[in-house]
């Protein structure tokens, strides 16, 4: 199949369901990705400058875009469920050797319908039959679900700054782990300008006199806010006496979890067990559901399909159950479809603060051509 024949075949799957089809806009204010995209994200995002000296960014995928035109519907007075499909291009700097920075997305985004197990199993069959669409077999699926380990930090009965700092934590690659090998330690004295820099601008100011006094180039993805919030954090997490040694072993064994996505709540449910997490409960029972849901939509993924505590966390709009879909001759980067829940973007998107739960999905059929060993 050609590329071309390949999003036919893909978007004929999701139209098929009634969406609206849309080609949101191009380009985006460059806060939007920036606030909302994780950390990996970020640092793939083709930025520029206005002619007014703005700056902006090429819609790194279509959910952002897709978001945002709801978010202005439901501004606007509407309401109710809304679903839309996509076969339009995105732009990002390549995540491995060999991905174009131009790639057309194949996908769907539903808004308002309710945040369910059975919602969830829904839209993962529906990319499913998208990806049989394009005649290509998966060779492993990776699941993850971005509330568990919130809602593990919340049934552990911390300090509201200490619960703060850890969920931060999460979002970024290796911070969970860092702050957990990490004894608290007072922050240097050069830092207390920052920490008590009564603004931003002034905190932003003091930290890059800090990093220009040591001699230490500001590089990386993290903006200079999130640099500040986090060292605050953690000054904050060393004055109430550090993450107590309770909290460190049971946020180590849910960090381990690494097993068949059928066998995900029974893990989850040992873990909350031994460590006493009676309130857990309910969002183990979610993911037992949900397991229950996508194996009686799609059985053969019982034997690809493994579920990770931390999948999924460098998106950063994304809140729940969240997946990937790999095929043959492709790295741990280049999933051929993907998708995720993200119950709480139409809310930060909105100027009304409307909420509305969303799920999508997307596959990427120059990635299926690769996983079947063809050209365009």
């Amino acid at each position: 199949m050609t590329h071309d024949a390949l999003v036919a075949a893909a978007r004929g799957v999701f139209e098929a369901t009634g969406a609206e089809r849309v080609d949101p806009a191009y380009i985006l204010p460059s806060d939007i990705p920036l606030e909302l995209s994780g950390e990996a994200v970020r640092a793939r995002l083709c930025v520029f400058s206005d002619h007014r000296g703005n700056e902006m960014v090429m819609r790194p995928d279509l959910t952002l875009p897709v978001a945002g035109q709801e978010a202005e519907r439901r501004a606007a007075g509407g309401d109710g469920a809304k679903a839309y499909t996509y076969a339009a291009r995105a732009f990002r700097l390549p995540a491995a050797e060999n991905d174009p920075m131009e790639f057309t997305q194949v996908g769907f985004e539903w808004f308002g319908k309710d945040s369910s197990a059975d919602s969830d199993a829904e839209a993962f069959a529906l990319v499913r039959e998208a990806v049989a669409a394009c005649d290509v077999t998966p060779t492993a699926t990776e699941m993850g679900d971005l509330s568990i380990f919130p809602a593990f930090v919340d049934a552990l009965g911390l300090a509201r700054i200490t619960t703060d700092l850890l969920k931060r934590a999460f979002r970024q690659e290796g911070g969970v782990s860092d702050l957990l090998a990490a004894a608290p330690e007072a922050p240097a004295d050069d830092l207390q300008p920052v920490l008590e820099a009564p603004g931003s601008k002034e905190a932003e100011a003091a930290f890059l006199n800090v990093l220009s006094e040591r001699g230490i180039p500001m590089i990386g993805t993290r903006s200079v806010d999130e640099i500040v919030a986090g060292l605050r954090g953690k000054a904050a997490v060393h004055a109430a006496g550090g993450v107590p040694e309770a909290a460190r072993a049971a946020l180590s064994d849910l960090a381990g979890v690494n097993c068949p996505a059928g066998e995900a709540a029974d893990v989850l449910g040992v873990i909350a067990g031994k460590h006493g997490l009676d309130t857990m409960s309910s969002a183990i029972e979610r993911v037992a559901k949900r397991m229950d849901a996508i194996l009686a939509a799609v059985p053969g993924v019982a034997t690809e399909a493994r579920f990770r505590s931390g999948f999924g966390r460098r998106f950063t709009y994304y809140d729940g159950f969240v997946f990937e879909t790999f095929g043959q001759n492709l790295t741990s980067r280049q999933p051929i479809a993907s998708g995720g829940r993200y119950d709480g973007l139409i809310e930060g998107l909105s100027r009304s603060r409307a909420a509305a739960s969303g799920i999508g999905g997307v596959v990427r059929p120059d990635r299926i051509l690769r996983a079947k060993g063809e050209t365009a």
